[in-house]
């Protein structure tokens, strides 16, 4: 049997995707080596600037209540630590690295229409082989990924898909069904996390939804929506590979069916 095809848009509402893996953390790895890493990559890699780095995070899959926040998380120890990140002259993909990380952004606030996934993976692919490079040279131990990771975002501005909050429910039916007209009062706005399992447990699904305004000269109101898949890594299971192609078919297949066909059509749906 044909696998069924992948949903897919013309015009898709994303504005920036981010492929990453995380990996144990390396014993001698210092600041110093991302300096070096940096100056390592080819050229063009020219804007740069240290972050916080990021704590661990691992999707486990136990009885009770999930009370990980399913987001980036920051981390303020007296770890000296640090995430650096790198962005190419066009300002239009990022790379993130720290020891025991490195994640893949392609950055769609630069303006550019968004190249597609199998181009953002190829890039990335190319990007951890040469960082795994770099950890062999410099004697640095083996690197063993845990974890892999998908982030989608997508922007809904106000005047395309919607036009008042009353018609967010027409946006994302599945999840606001009638509620939204259910309490007396004008619907204003809202913000929401849903969590979905990767079964049978190979990894998870984040959804957040929630609305802001768009930063710039000219401020806008839109919907954020984020979709991140992240799994475990198991050398004798889900590889590296698999788990990325996982994250990015459940992220995709997921946005389809939460949205409606009202708006695949505003972003040009293709058979």
């Amino acid at each position: 049997m044909k696998e069924e095809a992948l949903p897919s848009f013309k015009n898709p509402p994303v504005v920036e995707t981010v492929l990453g893996v995380q990996f144990d953390r390396l014993d001698g790895f210092t600041n110093g080596h991302l300096g070096a890493f940096w100056k390592s990559l080819p050229d063009g890699w020219s804007h740069v600037r240290n972050a916080s780095s990021l704590d661990p995070t691992l999707e486990r899959f136990t009885e009770g209540p999930l009370r990980a926040d399913p987001g980036f998380l920051l981390t303020v120890t007296r770890d000296p630590s640090t995430r650096l990140l790198i962005k190419n002259h066009a300002k239009d993909r990022m790379i993130q690295v720290q020891n025991g990380r490195l994640h893949y952004n392609w950055l769609g606030a630069a303006g550019g229409e968004y190249p597609r996934y199998s181009k953002v993976r190829s890039e990335f692919d190319r990007t951890f082989k040469d960082f795994k490079g770099f950890v062999a040279s410099e004697d640095l131990g083996e690197l063993s990924p845990n974890q892999w990771e998908v982030t989608y975002v997508n922007h809904f501005p106000k005047g395309t898909v919607w036009n008042d909050p009353g018609d967010w429910v027409s946006v994302f039916p599945t999840l606001l069904g009638p509620t939204s007209k259910s309490v007396k009062g004008r619907f204003e706005s809202f913000e929401a996390k849903w969590h979905f399992e990767i079964e049978p447990q190979k990894g998870r699904l984040h959804l957040d939804i929630h609305h802001g305004l768009r930063s710039g000269p000219e401020p806008a109101e839109i919907l954020i929506m984020t979709l991140t898949a992240r799994g475990p890594i198991d050398p004798q299971g889900m590889t590296l590979d698999q788990g990325l192609e996982l994250g990015r078919e459940t992220i995709v297949r997921s946005f389809a069916a939460l949205t409606s066909d009202e708006a695949h059509e505003y972003w040009g749906v293709q058979e």
